[in-house]
């Protein structure tokens, strides 16, 4: 089994702060969420490549196996079917596909879910009914038998229905950006991909349930999020960027009379990664 890491987001929902900082890099439980991923996947034993964008390729380039695609802005972006269609050609990848999207955190390791893995494509499901935060419109959401309640009947299913952004959505379950391809679809996929520009690899998904091939969830444990819905980066999203240098990125944002800062910080620089070593970010308030 092969890892992908999708890195190549232009993260346009954070306004100033996806201009010049990847989601990868942010700081969750102390590490970053590119950490968090590639620990799990070291764990299990699985060789991982990450896809970046050419923007954001010094942030990856302390990592050992990384594929940069020539976008430099939104317009230009491939789109993360397309990426993982590219990695399988470049990488020459013949064997099961573990692919999740770098905006995600994952309290629980992936263990579960990859020995679940029957050998049908296979999607990370996690259950959004208790938390009012989620905005389930905004996400891709799975039907399966059981969905109607908590916990389901079963941790593996089959899903019936699987749809992004839609509303009403279809359940409280959502999908994680975690998915794990055979390479029996791998001709589907690259054939998809090539018809035109293919972003969200949930309307993959959907394509392959038309097709009649059977796709699988898995109900993870523990806590998921995507980064770019939490609430303190949103709080930035009207920000401006005020300093950027080796080793500190700052972001200023002024409302009611109060002014606030975001920063990142690294020592060693904003490029330096090495085990151990942390990113930091810290945000200030007072009244101007």
């Amino acid at each position: 089994m092969k890892g992908l890491i999708l890195a190549g987001g232009f993260a346009t929902r954070l306004g100033a702060i996806g201009e010049v900082f990847p989601k990868a890099m942010l700081m969750v439980e102390g590490n970053t969420l590119v950490g968090h991923l590639l620990s799990k996947l070291e764990r299990l034993g699985i060789e991982t490549v990450i896809t970046t964008n050419r923007r954001f390729a010094e942030f990856f380039r302390s990592y050992p196996h990384v594929l940069v695609e020539e976008a430099t802005r939104e317009e230009e972006k491939l789109g993360a079917v397309t990426a993982i269609a590219n990695a399988i050609r470049k990488e020459e990848i013949k064997e099961d596909l573990l692919v999740v999207c770098a905006d995600n955190y994952f309290s629980s390791d992936l263990r579960g879910f990859v020995s679940s893995y029957q050998g049908d494509p296979t999607v990370g499901v996690y259950y959004a009914g208790g938390d009012p935060g989620m905005r389930l419109q905004e996400m891709a959401t799975v039907k399966f038998c059981g969905s109607e309640s908590y916990p389901p009947p079963t941790q593996s299913f089959c899903l019936e229905d699987f749809k992004e952004k839609v509303d009403p959505p279809l359940s409280p379950y959502v999908s994680t950006g975690l998915y794990l391809f055979p390479p029996k679809i791998f001709p589907i996929l690259l054939e998809y991909s090539a018809e035109k520009k293919r972003d969200a690899p949930g309307f993959f998904i959907q394509h392959l349930m038309e097709r009649g091939i059977t796709v699988r969830g898995y109900l993870l444990g523990g806590e998921w999020f995507d980064a770019s819905y939490q609430n303190y980066l949103l709080m930035f999203k009207d920000s401006k960027l005020v300093r950027r240098d080796e080793d500190l990125i700052q972001f200023r944002r002024e409302s009611g009379g109060m002014v606030m800062l975001l920063s990142f910080l690294r020592k060693g620089g904003m490029y330096y990664v090495s085990k151990g070593e942390r990113l930091l970010f810290f945000i200030e308030g007072g009244v101007e």
